[in-house]
């Protein structure tokens, strides 16, 4: 059965390379990997980590389109190569552009859908933006759901999505983690200092909310003089100029370059604390007994917070050095959230998907006569 992986996101790389290495090892199912290079270099870097070659490579979208365009151009280029290939299924995973754009074109060539990662639920379409929509799409076209929680089951039962449809896997970046970690050793730290690692990408926080987080970063070195605060750099060249404006030159601030996976998995276990507004980073820092403070207002893993390996603090400046202040100042607070325990699963998802897939059939499936009725 020939199975269709769409990625194009260093996230995407991450949580499906396990997937795509347990249904290469059953018999009867032939995964094919196909990369919309929606990220360009991140995801490149990604493909590399895992030694993965994609098996179809699209033309990247457009830097210069809107958003829409340029899921416009995922989409057009996912329902040419999905017409030749004709798969049986179509997994996508997450809420990225591709995850959407390529479960539309699936759904529009009368493929069934499979969303790993599915669930996940702010309820508000404006956080995360725009992935909160793109997830919420998926939700209604998938033929299979794989949920990493109890909660994300919940969330799409709440939806209206049949109970023999859902399955629920665990996260397969937890996979990643187990399966990668023995290659990422901790990095050193720097004259003795402890790690704050800190992170900041989603675009709901590429406003105000940056300054107020930059802000916050040098108070908080101000207040603690015993650490080193690295800071992660995105790709993205607005979001870096305005980071390299706030911090560059700053002392026990470190701004590095975008980190692949397994670098930043090194720096993750080197650090006493996180800073985040990454979906990943509160997945990845309970696994490897990091206490995540989550740079957001909400979240679509609450499951961190009610385990309390995970804090929101939002992005107002008072409210992030209070947060940090505490926990780097208050060992006993910290070592609280030092569990090494994850919410998200046991790293055995991807077999759980791959045991799943290979008993199931297209012509049976859930969902599959509605599929192709209402097309």
């Amino acid at each position: 059965m020939k199975i269709a992986i769409l990625a194009g996101t260093r996230p995407e790389v991450v949580k499906l390379a396990p997937v795509r290495a347990a249904l290469a090892a059953r018999t009867g199912l032939e995964p094919v990997w196909i990369s919309t290079e929606q990220q360009g270099a991140l995801n490149a870097q990604a493909l590399e980590t895992f030694g993965i070659t994609p098996d179809i490579r699209l033309d990247p979208p457009s830097p210069e389109r809107t958003l829409g365009g340029r899921f416009a151009q995922i989409m057009d280029r996912l329902d040419d190569v999905l017409g030749r290939l004709e798969p049986r299924l179509v997994l996508v995973q997450g809420d990225t552009s591709t995850t959407a754009a390529g479960a539309m074109a699936g759904f529009a060539r009368r493929i069934p859908i499979g969303h790993i990662e599915a669930g996940l639920r702010t309820f508000d379409l404006d956080q995360p933006f725009p992935e909160e929509g793109w997830r919420c799409v998926v939700g209604q076209l998938a033929a299979l759901h794989f949920a990493p929680t109890e909660a994300a089951v919940r969330n799409l039962l709440r939806g209206g999505v049949a109970r023999d449809r859902i399955h629920m896997t665990g996260n397969t970046g937890i996979d990643a983690v187990r399966l990668s970690g023995a290659r990422a050793t901790p990095a050193p730290l720097v004259n003795g200092l402890r790690r704050v690692l800190v992170t900041v990408h989603r675009r709901e926080n590429w406003g105000p909310e940056l300054e107020q987080v930059l802000a916050a970063l040098v108070l908080l070195r101000d207040r603690v003089a015993d650490i080193e605060i690295v800071f992660a750099a995105h790709a993205n060249p607005a979001l870096r100029g305005r980071v390299d404006a706030a911090l560059r030159g700053q002392d026990r601030i470190r701004i590095v370059e975008p980190l692949d996976y397994l670098g930043f998995l090194s720096h993750l276990k080197s650090a006493t604390l996180v800073l985040s507004d990454s979906g990943g980073v509160q997945e990845e820092g309970p696994v490897l007994g990091v206490p995540v403070l989550v740079l957001r207002d909400t979240t679509e893993r609450a499951e961190a917070v009610e385990a309390g390996v995970a804090r929101l603090i939002g992005t107002r400046t008072g409210a992030v050095v209070e947060a940090a202040v505490d926990l780097l100042t208050r060992e006993p607070e910290r070592l609280r959230m030092v569990r090494a325990v994850s919410p998200f699963g046991d790293g055995f998802a991807a077999d759980r998907i791959a045991d799943i897939l290979s008993d199931w059939s297209p012509d049976r499936a859930p969902g599959g006569d509605q599929i192709r009725a209402a097309v």
